[in-house]
């Protein structure tokens, strides 16, 4: 402790040593402080609980003509089961999984496209917009 009695803050970096409660069993461990201000966001929270060895899933990024092809089969029929799916996914290069998300995802996207469809003619009407 300095004389004056207060101890300086440390600066970002800084290794503090860890006292440890059972006296002299084992060398102190470092301490990482963080940088003033700096705080973990709930968002960021589930990335440092993640289980060891559960990788996280890794964004897909479709070529050009994979999302043509899938835009395609999508036109066609906007549910794609079974076999279909295993022979698109196949055709792609794509695991199934991808291909159903894909999907799943393109569904969603399709009817938030067509409930705006739905308002922008009803707001031209002059009707407002339709209650849930």
């Amino acid at each position: 402790t300095p004389p004056n009695g207060k101890i300086p803050p440390a600066s970002p970096g800084t290794k503090l040593p860890r006292r440890d409660p059972s006296k002299g069993s084992s060398p102190p461990r470092p301490l990482s402080v963080s940088p003033p201000g700096f705080l973990i966001s709930k968002c960021c929270l589930p990335l440092f609980k993640a289980k060891p060895g559960k990788a996280k899933r890794v964004r897909t990024i479709f070529s050009s003509e994979q999302l043509a092809r899938l835009e395609q089969e999508f036109a066609r029929q906007q549910y794609l089961v079974g076999q279909e799916r295993c022979l698109l996914a196949s055709s792609l290069h794509l695991t199934e999984e991808q291909v159903k998300v894909w999907f799943q995802n393109r569904r969603i996207k399709w009817r938030k496209q067509s409930l705006e469809q739905q308002r922008a003619k009803l707001a031209k009407m002059g009707l407002g917009t339709p209650q849930r």
